[in-house]
Formats: C-alpha cells, structure tokens, sequence
C-alpha cells in the first residue's frame, strides 16, 4: 500500500472547508496518520468507519472537515461519528478486519495553536477566519502540515 500524503489533500481541503486555519490541516494530519498505520487508503464506499472525538467548538468542527476529505468518510456516507468528546481524536475502523487506530494531536501541538496570534488577536475576538490575513495563519498551516508525524501526533493501535 502506498503512503497516504496529507499534502496530497491540502488543496482540496481547503477548498473544501472554505477558509484557512491550523484545524482542517490537523485532521489532514490525524486521518492520514491513521489510514497508514492501518494500511488503507481513502474509501470511495463505507468499508472504514471513521469515530470523530470533537466538541462542538468551531476549531472541532474544522478539524473533522480534514478528517473527511482525507479519509473520505462522510456524512453523507454515514460512515462518520461525532462521539461529542471535548477533545480531538480519530479512530479509525477498517470494517472488514475489525482492526483499529486511534490518533490524537498531541497537547504541546494544541496548545501551541491555541497560544498563536491567530487565536490569541483574531479567532478569539470575533474574527472570521476568512478575515484573518494570510500572512498570520499561512504560516500555521506550513507548521502543521510540515511538522514531523512524531511531535505532532500520538498513535494507538486499538487491536
């Protein structure tokens, strides 16, 4: 199986998203994490099971947007959780075998966000992300899409 590439799905991520913020990246990052680990690639039909933990902030919704276009479990699938877990994780089940992975951002690459300028003078004020200027979050993506797998994510087998 070939490595799933996050960067292979960051255009259109955020096509698909809308705006640009370090969330969507990250679920790039934890679904791709995942569908590795599990040996997979992106599912055209339902055979992955994808369980979402997320509130229901904003950056939470954002970061289950990633895990959609990557993963490519959907909604409209059904074959995508949200578990209403106020922290960020993926689980990923491939059906057939009954195997599964759980990924998480770790909490120093959370906080890290939660402590940028983005959030801290924009996000967190009121500010559409669609209204913050490039020149503040691009470098947030690069961060997140460039950061090496292990100081960025924790991955669990579950079976």
């Amino acid at each position: 199986m070939t490595m799933i590439d996050p960067n292979d799905y960051l255009e259109l991520g955020l096509a698909f998203h809308g705006h640009k913020c370090p969330a969507m990246p990250m679920g790039l990052r934890v679904g791709a994490a995942a569908m590795n680990a599990l040996g997979i690639g992106r599912t055209g039909d339902g055979e992955w099971e994808a369980l979402v933990e997320i509130g229901d902030d904003h950056c939470a919704t954002c970061f289950a947007d990633g895990v959609q276009v990557i993963t490519g479990c959907t909604l409209g699938k059904g074959n995508i959780k949200k578990l209403n877990i106020g922290k960020w994780g993926l689980t990923l089940i491939n059906k057939a075998t009954q195997q599964s992975v759980r990924v998480v951002p770790k909490a120093e690459a959370m906080a890290q966000n939660k402590k940028s300028v983005f959030m801290q003078e924009y996000r967190s004020k009121g500010v559409p992300a669609t209204q913050v200027p490039d020149a503040v979050v691009q470098p947030m993506v690069e961060n997140v899409m460039g950061q090496p797998e292990e100081m960025l994510l924790s991955t669990t087998r579950e079976n």
